[in-house]
């Protein structure tokens, strides 16, 4: 096993996954576009605690299940189809007229961020399919054939650095150049987003059926 490689292609996931906008992106734009850069940065580590706690979960209590290749072929039909209603919601959030409608209400509490972020994540139980879809990815360009302990856990926190290096540059870019980004390139940049999370459901279905049928 190549493990520089590993970890730099399980970094880099951690990344794309965190990069559809959703409400904890939201709650961090609205911190950083109203100046309280700390209290961002305590959202997206409230949010990146919620989703390893959720890797974690996945990894050593759902994936030894997974072993047989109809359970998996059934797993990525629903992979696919929860991608589809993710791509649903991120054509609507698109649509809306101000995605970032900016309140300054408890938003400087660093506390009081950080469950915020962990709230929002800890209620979105699909975390728990992107750890299990970048496992088979993993698996599918063979550079692991069995995760280990070890494995498993190096696999988690190069996620999770990945995660938080997005969400954490996220607060940064927003804070420094919030000046020069629009609604309408928040917009553009959702629209790519829906496409891409499309195309990765036909990967999934594709690689599915070819299984069942």
């Amino acid at each position: 096993m190549n493990t520089l490689l590993f970890l730099l292609i399980t970094y880099i996931m951690g990344i794309f996954t965190a990069i559809p906008i959703g409400a904890t992106q939201i709650e961090i734009a609205k911190r950083s576009l109203n100046n309280h850069r700390r209290a961002a940065y305590m959202v997206a580590a409230g949010s990146v605690c919620s989703d390893v706690m959720y890797g974690f979960i996945a990894l050593f209590g759902i994936a030894p299940f997974l072993k047989e290749k109809d359970v998996i072929a059934y797993f990525g039909l629903g992979a696919a189809a929860i991608l589809w209603v993710l791509a649903f919601f991120t054509f609507r959030d698109g649509a809306k007229k101000n995605m970032l409608e900016l309140t300054h209400s408890a938003i400087k509490s660093k506390r009081l961020s950080f469950v915020t972020g962990f709230s929002l994540a800890v209620t979105n139980p699909m975390m728990i399919f992107w750890w299990l879809i970048g496992m088979k990815i993993i698996k599918d360009v063979k550079l692991v054939s069995e995760f280990t302990t070890g494995i498993t856990v190096s696999f988690l926190i190069a996620g999770g650095l990945g995660l938080a290096t997005y969400l954490f540059s996220l607060a940064n870019i927003l804070h420094w150049a919030k000046k020069f980004i629009s609604n309408e390139m928040m917009k553009k940049v959702n629209y790519v987003l829906a496409v891409v999370l499309i195309l990765l459901s036909f990967y999934f279905l594709f690689g599915s059926l070819k299984t069942l049928l």
